[in-house]
């Protein structure tokens, strides 16, 4: 703890010479109080057109699902030292039968099909869940369970992890599974949190076909909540010999994976259809043929939903959550888990406005929370919160002290900042298609003076553009999130730290400070570390915190699971899952 002490000391030296404007925060909280929040996804979408306020009442109320977010860490550390084995398998059930039909909330990019460049993002998982699979990953029924592995081993002083594959494996086009495949993916995977994975990796032992040692350089704590959870792709197992010959672009045309279902033909990003995997190891699936719908708008989804085109939807806005509800043939269920925040690229510039943290907090305090909750999400969500989801282990949870409206302080702030006209602060990029929170978001900033336009993307563009860090090109103001999985250590590596594979920031205090966590074995010194930088971000108004998603999603009555079966029944993952649990009529 004299360790920690001393390093925290030095780091808020760092911090107070980071800048002349950090100096001058006019917050009117104690030095002991956390001043403002951030917030953080996923990538889940409602429809351009949700524009006026949305009911909260309704005359068929939802089930609420209260999604297992945290005490990930806890679990993981409890698996240590002890070799995890598969639980039994049941019976393989009947032949798949039937046609799902699932619309999707958002454009699909055919990236989805390829884990290896995942960003921090669930997205890309709702496809995952359904063509690949994975060494180790969390399930309804259990955390960090044996998937493709039989068996894993986390050694004592973390210095090595072992897995041994199942008997048998094949990807969809026969080929068996081996550890060669498990070692390739690893090496070649380069998206969220690679870095880390591949720094802390001293070497590969293959065992045999079945059998393989991940030896690390020092010990890593962290590698089964990256390795194990939506926090990476790099356990989702990739047919070596197959991708290599084919390649990236030619494996997005023609994917093949260990899933339970087979990619059959990619209708020019609007509809892909599946086939059950008769051979997949678990079981076999419910559904023979699952067609995914890019269904962007929220109105025509709903359409499609209640005439019976579609049987599952996503992401159900504010403004239309009283026709599903109101409809008898219809089943919804809610959540409110992932936050957005706002990120001002490259605001470390010192002739860029919002430099100055004055300026940074006036956008923060000119937010309506409540109404772009009522607008997105029907109430639903939450306006209180920050950047790092509520429930990741490791989160600073904040109240309705910290997390406020007050224009009249906003517009002070400006003032004091050499703003009393105001600024073009270029374009604000919101999630698409969240654009009309993104409308909300200019129009609550222009009132203070700061004056937006909106950018609209495409789902895949965009987290190309957030996997790409600063190598991206947008400008101005980004309206981030993050579904990924992890804790509040896995957030700040990948959004808030120099080499962060979403990045767009470099804080000196923060990359210390982190530096010391990973390189710490002492758990009640990382906590510290870990509270220590979101408080420091919090303060210094980094990340913004705008308001925490309220999802909502609904089915028909062709499907023959209750959505509480159905949805968000894996810890820190909303869609549904898993797919070869769900059967139609």
């Amino acid at each position: 703890m004299k360790r920690f002490l001393a390093l925290f000391f030095a780091l808020a030296l760092v911090a107070s010479a980071c800048g002349s404007d950090d100096d001058t925060s006019t917050s009117s909280s104690g030095d002991d109080d956390v001043v403002a929040a951030s917030s953080s996804d996923d990538d889940s979408s409602s429809s351009s057109d949700d524009t006026a306020a949305a009911p909260t009442t309704t005359e068929k109320e939802e089930e609420q699902l209260v999604f297992s977010k945290g005490e990930l860490k806890e679990e993981a550390a409890k698996v240590v030292g002890v070799t995890q084995t598969a639980d039994p398998l049941g019976p393989r059930g009947p032949e798949p039968r039937g046609t799902l039909d699932y619309g999707w909330h958002s454009s699909f990019s055919p990236k989805y099909f390829d884990p290896s460049g995942n960003p921090a993002a669930s997205s890309p998982y709702a496809t995952q869940y359904i063509i690949h699979d994975a060494m180790v990953k969390n399930t309804p029924t259990r955390n960090f369970a044996p998937s493709l592995a039989e068996e894993y081993t986390i050694a004592e002083d973390f210095m090595s992890a072992s897995f041994t594959l199942r008997e048998g494996l094949t990807f969809h086009d026969g080929t068996p599974i081996t550890t060669k495949d498990v070692e390739w993916t690893y090496m070649n995977y380069s998206g969220a949190s690679a870095q880390v994975l591949h720094d802390m990796l001293d070497r590969t032992e293959i065992v045999d076909e079945r059998t393989i040692i991940f030896h690390f350089n020092a010990p890593f704590l962290d590698f089964l909540l990256l390795y194990g959870t939506t926090s990476s792709g790099a356990g989702w197992i990739l047919p070596s010999d197959y991708y290599q010959e084919v390649g990236k672009e030619g494996f997005a045309e023609n994917p093949i994976g260990a899933g339970p279902y087979k990619f059959v033909k990619n209708d020019n990003n609007l509809k892909i259809t599946y086939e059950a995997f008769t051979d997949y190891w678990r079981k076999n699936p419910g559904v023979k043929t699952i067609n995914w719908h890019a269904i962007k708008d929220a109105a025509t989804r709903v359409a499609a939903i209640k005439s019976g085109e579609i049987d599952m939807a996503n992401v159900i806005p504010g403004t239309l959550l009283e026709a599903v509800r109101s409809d008898p043939n219809l089943q919804t269920i809610s959540s409110s888990n992932v936050s957005f925040w706002l990120e001002f690229i490259g605001y470390d510039n010192p002739d860029n406005p919002f430099n100055d943290i004055r300026v940074r907090e006036a956008a923060f305090l000119a937010l309506n929370r409540v109404a772009i909750n009522e607008m997105q999400s029907g109430g639903g969500g939450d306006s209180v919160g920050q950047w790092i989801p509520t429930g990741y282990n490791g989160v600073i949870d904040l109240t309705e002290d910290d997390v406020y409206q007050d224009v009249e302080r906003a517009k002070e702030l400006m003032v004091e900042a050499g703003y009393a006209d105001g600024f073009d602060g270029g374009q604000i990029t919101p999630l698409p298609n969240y654009f009309a929170m993104g409308e909300r978001i200019i129009s609550d900033l222009n009132e203070i003076g700061i004056r937006l336009t909106l950018n609209q993307m495409e789902r895949g563009a965009f987290l190309g553009e957030i996997n790409a860090g600063r190598d991206g090109t947008l400008t101005g103001v980004l309206v981030n999130i993050s579904g990924a999985g992890g804790d509040a250590a896995s957030r700040v590596r990948t959004f808030a730290t120099c080499d962060g594979s979403a990045s767009r920031i470099c804080d000196k205090f923060i990359d210390l400070a982190f530096e010391q966590y990973q390189t710490s074995t002492d758990p009640d010194e990382r906590t510290e570390l870990i509270e220590a930088i979101q408080r420091h971000i919090l303060d210094q108004h980094i990340f913004p915190y705008v308001y925490t998603v309220g999802h909502t999603m609904v089915q028909g009555t062709d499907v023959v699971e209750d959505a509480g079966e159905i949805w968000g029944q894996i810890p820190q993952y909303i869609y549904p899952g898993l797919w070869e649990d769900i059967h139609v009529k």
